[in-house]
């Protein structure tokens, strides 16, 4: 039974809203794990064969005639050849299904992916409005009630991964003040600590995360039993206004 190929066997399909994110990571996998493939993708080293009849060589070789002479095909063009036909499959099932067909007219590897950039890239107004958005999603960030310190963290995160892969720095303590002044109003007690400690700029924002992480128990609790209260007051005010009569503009019986 034919083993998988082990070059199409983790590739990551491109998600559009996440062309940023694909990019690196394909490029990662193939520099990383099969470099020759990359190479034809990027600087096009690969060799196209010629449309006429062709002959076998030595073992090493082969030979094609072109318009009366013989080239000789030698066994490193093959390589580049072969190179070159699998990288410009790998980019082919990693493109969504609705996209394939369209971008299968491209020969080699070179030219699919410059198609590929273009296509999905986006010009220079575009990424510079993705990271203004990007900027102001930090700068308005905020933990749902709902969420776990979990949830939060790795939504902070992920924006900030999002705005360093665009090249925005930000300052390690702004971070973690960031993140300390996201949480629910629940979390201030232990929080406000936190945001006064000297050596917040050198803590990354994992250790942050799990030095908070032991308190969330607590936190749970006191805020399970304000949501508790804060029904009962509800329902407490409900109750008391149907009970109300409103006398104003009805006359009395005078003594």
């Amino acid at each position: 039974m034919d083993q998988p190929n082990p070059t199409f066997a983790k590739i990551l399909i491109l998600d559009t809203r996440k062309f940023e994110q694909w990019k690196f990571i394909i490029q990662q996998y193939l520099q990383n794990k099969h470099y020759a493939l990359w190479e034809v993708i990027e600087f096009g080293d690969s060799y196209k064969a010629l449309q006429e009849e062709t002959g076998k060589g030595p073992a090493s070789e082969s030979s094609i005639k072109k318009k009366g002479r013989t080239v000789v095909i030698t066994t490193e063009d093959m390589q580049k050849r072969r190179n070159d036909v699998k990288a410009r499959t790998t980019l082919l099932l990693a493109l969504p299904d609705e996209h394939r067909l369209r971008f299968s007219k491209y020969e080699t590897a070179k030219e699919l992916w410059e198609a590929i950039l273009k296509t999905f890239g986006g010009n220079e107004a575009t990424k510079k409005t993705k990271k203004n958005q990007l900027k102001q999603q930090y700068g308005n960030f905020k933990a749902e009630r709902s969420e776990t310190l979990e949830q939060t963290f790795k939504k902070l995160q992920a924006i900030v991964s999002h705005l360093e892969f665009r090249d925005v720095e930000i300052e390690q303590d702004d971070l973690n003040q960031k993140f300390l002044t996201s949480l629910a109003p629940e979390w201030l007690m232990y929080t406000i600590v936190w945001r006064n400690r000297d050596d917040l700029d050198t803590m990354s924002l994992d250790d942050v995360y799990n030095h908070l992480k032991v308190y969330e128990p607590k936190v749970q609790k006191k805020s399970k039993l304000n949501s508790q209260n804060m029904a009962f007051i509800s329902s407490s005010n409900t109750s008391s206004g149907k009970g109300e009569v409103h006398t104003a503009g009805v006359p009395t019986a005078s003594i």
